[in-house]
């Protein structure tokens, strides 16, 4: 298993979408189906009112509950720790799809279903996700779990949906108290 892992920095992220396109386009999904997608959340109160975006996909979760309910083993984790769906097996149950707790697992036309993959061919070439090298704000990363946080960051742990122990972290900027998030 892979020590990668996925960060998200919840303070850089202006929702651009540029993510959500460069993955589409490596994809090549159907105009109505998203491997990524950007949540925002509005929050604070006058005058200093937030919106937050938090970059979603597949974060290949270490205790993927998709893996262990697919009843045709379509889905694994892979060499590198991604979770792997061989597209060939799947039968279209939509199991998966009802058990991730990110919403990350789409289901075709077709019936058959679809995911990020974690960019495994690009990373296996040295090469971050795609995603990641999309991100002109450098919001998104794929580093190692032991590289240290990026300064003034702290692990925003309230995200973390920790069951399926999801390979990710939310960081948010380090507020002192009294000051706004």
């Amino acid at each position: 298993m892979s020590d990668q892992l996925f960060i998200v920095d919840f303070s850089r992220c202006t929702g651009c979408g540029a993510c959500l396109i460069a993955c589409k386009d490596r994809a090549d999904v159907p105009d109505d189906i998203d491997l990524l997608r950007i949540e925002s959340t509005e929050c604070g109160v006058f005058p200093i009112p937030q919106v937050t975006h938090r970059p979603v996909h597949c974060f290949h979760c270490v205790h993927a509950p998709c893996v262990a309910v697919c009843p045709v083993d379509a889905l694994s984790h892979a060499e590198q720790g991604f979770v792997y769906l061989d597209t060939e097996a799947c039968v279209g149950c939509g199991r998966c799809a009802e058990v991730c707790p990110f919403d990350a697992i789409a289901v075709l036309p077709d019936g058959t279903a679809v995911k990020c993959d974690g960019c495994a061919d690009e990373v296996a070439r040295g090469m971050e996700p795609t995603c990641v090298r999309a991100c002109p704000l450098r919001a998104l990363g794929y580093v190692s779990s032991e590289a240290p946080l990026p300064g003034g960051r702290i692990v925003d742990t309230e995200e973390r949906k920790a069951d399926a122990t999801p390979r990710v972290l939310y960081l948010r900027r380090e507020c002192s108290i009294g000051s706004a998030n």
